[in-house]
């Protein structure tokens, strides 16, 4: 059996997390931010710095969890 790998989808700034990964749904419990050290710490792919800037098309298709972000 083949486990699907989790991914990072892009890198967002967040006023209470700083800087951190916006993950697949594959991320469990962590889904959808990931700070930079469990997301290496965890093995996402690819590496954070790796990660594209969260684009305006990422913001309209994820819309923020609350208002302020």
């Amino acid at each position: 059996m083949h486990s699907r790998k989790r991914h990072g989808l892009y890198r967002i700034s967040l006023p209470e997390l700083g800087e951190c990964a916006r993950v697949d749904s594959a991320a469990g419990d962590a889904y959808p931010y990931l700070e930079r050290s469990m997301y290496e710490t965890l093995g996402f792919w690819p590496a954070f710095d790796k990660l594209p800037e969260q684009t305006a098309a990422d913001r309209r298709r994820h819309k923020p969890l609350w208002e302020a972000w």
